[in-house]
């Protein structure tokens, strides 16, 4: 007669820990791509915030729209010339970039916290579990361009608007895991509305290009 094989409690012991940890790989290989998302998307918000809120408080405050362009007006108030102030635009690049870098290294002394519940998908859950906690790191040197529009803004009048267009880059990391995020955004700083018709010179083109 063949006898039975008897597991002994060890031997159960470690298939059970064998089939936990199979679980947990094909869980965590199964969740990587939702964790990464919710990780990029909290990044990318909690830097763009931080950008804004420099350009906003330090930068923008202090500028005008008559500080950075000057329009010449014919005998009609009509705008036939624009000319840009190129050393304030330089000055405002230049200081919201420190600007902007000294916001974004405060962010490596903040923690942000992801309850386990929101990589399951389930609204109930959301608020549920252990936080995932990560950290920000900035990467590399911020850039920042200034753009404008003209759009159109009312019968025989043009809206002029100047931004900064910033770009930069953050690692995230957190257990097991870093991604790089990258991060852009546009920051109005100035505009005016023009009456009559802009000159044709820069009509539906950037005067910083």
């Amino acid at each position: 007669m063949l006898r039975r094989r008897r597991f002994t409690p060890k031997i159960l012991a470690m298939l059970l820990i064998l089939i936990a940890t199979l679980g947990l790989g094909l869980l965590e290989r199964s969740l990587r791509n939702t964790v990464v998302a919710l990780a990029e998307a909290q990044a990318a918000w909690t830097a763009t915030q931080a950008i804004n809120s420099a350009v906003l408080e330090q930068v923008s405050t202090t500028i005008s729209y008559s500080d950075l362009i000057d329009a010449e007006k014919d005998v009609n108030d009509q705008v036939i010339f624009m000319q840009i102030n190129t050393m304030l635009v330089n000055r405002i690049k230049s200081e919201a970039e420190l600007a902007i870098q000294n916001s974004l290294q405060q962010l490596e002394q903040k923690r942000i916290n992801i309850p386990l519940g929101q990589i399951f998908g389930a609204k109930l859950l959301a608020n549920l579990g252990p936080m995932i906690k990560m950290v920000m790191v900035p990467m590399g040197v911020v850039h920042i361009d200034v753009e404008d529009t003209f759009e159109a803004a009312g019968i025989n009048q043009t809206r002029h608007r100047i931004y900064l267009t910033v770009s930069s880059k953050v690692r995230v990391v957190f257990p097991l895991l870093h991604i790089t995020v990258p991060v852009d955004t546009k920051i109005p700083i100035a505009d005016a509305i023009i009456v009559g018709p802009v000159p044709q010179v820069y009509f539906g083109q950037s005067l910083f290009k």
